[in-house]
């Protein structure tokens, strides 16, 4: 099975970091709405649990108002954003030979604190996690972040490039 090339690697990672920077312009959180008192005697029907599950998945995917990444997260939002950007920056800084050194560790470890947060924000919503729900722009910044973390250890693993000696240079013997 083939896999995708370096220069590729590179292109997604700072795809996915524009990705997580986009999708944090889009809703992360909305108010859930009020729980719907259990029918007594009713048997057989999907009313409670299930339907309010299926309820919240058709609301995070379809729903587009809520509060949004920046202003939902606040300073965390900016770690996100600034820890994606400095991914993108250091994926770009891996295509020049001399930089590839330091950048791969950088772009490796940026994508990974990324991920870490968004999924922490994912888990532990800003105040009461009964009052607020997701949004699919949560789910964006996750899949971009998981792209940029998957893409930026691929950068990561691959041995460092060194400059090529011209082939008609002249050989010194020494």
């Amino acid at each position: 099975m083939r896999t995708f090339g370096f220069r590729t690697h590179v292109l997604f990672a700072v795809a996915a970091a524009v990705g997580v920077i986009a999708a944090l312009g889009q809703p992360w959180y909305a108010a859930s709405p009020q729980a719907v008192e259990e029918r007594v005697g009713m048997r057989g029907l999907l009313d409670g649990e299930a339907a309010g599950f299926k309820a919240g998945i058709e609301r995070l995917i379809s729903e587009s108002g809520g509060t949004t990444g920046w202003d939902a997260l606040g300073t965390w939002g900016t770690v996100i954003g600034v820890l994606a950007a400095f991914s993108a920056a250091c994926a770009l800084c891996c295509l020049v030979p001399s930089a590839q050194g330091v950048a791969r560790e950088g772009v490796r470890y940026s994508a990974f604190a990324c991920i870490a947060i968004i999924v922490w924000k994912l888990v532990d919503t800003p105040g009461d996690n009964l009052v607020l729900e997701l949004r699919f722009g949560s789910l964006v910044a996750a899949g971009a972040a998981l792209v940029a973390f998957t893409s930026g250890t691929a950068i990561a693993s691959t041995s460092l490039r060194r400059r090529a000696v011209p082939a008609y240079a002249s050989r010194q013997l020494g």
